[in-house]
């Protein structure tokens, strides 16, 4: 089971290159064996928007309706400032830096408090959310106000459904009962369970690169899946092509992306066969180097969404498939 744990220094590891109702959601999608359960355990659930990479929210905050990505990779829900007039909200100040998986910048984080935030079915209460601002990168992808975080992810008992662009949430966090339903639908339709680890407020998952063991962070708020430059010289991948792409986040950009190709990628006993990854040079706090929480990178959401991911945020598993072709 995931726990939520409150840190003071917050890193949002985004990357782009260049009280709730108890309704059951019966939207534009016809809902398979899993949404069917969940809205029967008292789940709403949400339609996600899919511009390029990422996957959007719609909801109505304090009544003003917004879109905010759905971001594994940042620890707690934001919103950029460009939004706070638009949404009515105000900020307070904090001394935390803006930090992300390029480092902190010279910014400081604020915090302001959403009164209502409706996405489809599901009312969320005096929301808490992060204050940064927003470098301008986002808008080829919609533009969007800010992100969902994982903070909120848990407390809720999430499933993030990839493959249908579904987040299903419910009132209050379940038991791990729903979990093990969650679990045997899923094996019936040939999903592998992988067990995930809430750690420095991220979600981590044990890999190789090649022969090379590894972890990884799981964030769907990076553009493509990423390699740490040091941990591509030690998996001996070398340093890759130089690419025509910047690679941009909270606090810091990364600068050009080099790319390489290789054999064989596993997310836990998982494995995707001749996958390509970035590699840049990553924060090493946020990498948590030389601690037990250490990371070597980032699965990025063009696999989640290539192998058809869900996620249940109430026992922290991953759930993976090839997609249909």
């Amino acid at each position: 089971m995931l726990a939520i744990v409150t840190r003071t220094i917050q890193t949002f590891v985004f990357i782009s290159l260049i009280a709730l109702s108890s309704s059951i959601c019966s939207g534009a999608v016809k809902l398979d064996s899993l949404g069917a359960f969940l809205v029967s355990q008292g789940y709403g659930g949400a339609q996600l928007v899919r511009t390029g990479q990422y996957y959007h929210l719609p909801i109505v905050a304090n009544g003003k309706p917004a879109h905010l990505v759905v971001d594994t990779g940042a620890p707690t829900a934001l919103i950029f400032r460009r939004s706070l007039k638009t949404l009515d909200l105000t900020e307070s100040k904090t001394d935390a830096p803006e930090r992300g998986a390029f480092g902190s910048g010279k910014r400081l984080l604020g915090m302001t408090t959403i009164r209502t935030l409706t996405a489809g079915n599901c009312t969320l209460s005096n929301v808490p959310v992060a204050v940064s601002d927003d470098d301008g990168s986002l808008a080829p992808f919609g533009r969007p106000n800010g992100f969902v975080g994982l903070r909120e992810l848990v407390k809720y008992g999430a499933v993030l459904d990839f493959s249908r662009r579904l987040i299903y949430l419910r009132p209050s966090r379940p038991g791990n009962e729903i979990a093990a339903s969650i679990r045997s639908i899923l094996q019936q339709n040939n999903y592998k369970a992988i067990p995930l680890s809430l750690q420095r407020g991220h979600l981590r998952v044990p890999g190789k690169v090649n022969d090379t063991a590894c972890h990884f962070w799981v964030d769907s708020g990076a553009y493509v899946t990423v390699l740490d430059r040091d941990f591509a010289g030690r998996a001996k991948l070398g340093g890759g092509a130089l690419t025509h792409y910047e690679a941009h986040g909270i606090g810091k950009s990364g600068g050009r992306v080099r790319a390489a190709s290789f054999s064989s990628l596993w997310i836990g006993d998982y494995q995707i066969k001749q996958p390509s990854a970035a590699i840049l040079e990553l924060d090493p706090h946020m990498l948590g180097r030389g601690t037990s929480a250490e990371v070597n990178g980032l699965v990025g959401v063009e696999y989640l969404a290539l192998n058809s991911a869900i996620i249940d945020f109430i026992s922290g598993t991953i759930y993976l498939r090839p997609s249909p072709k």
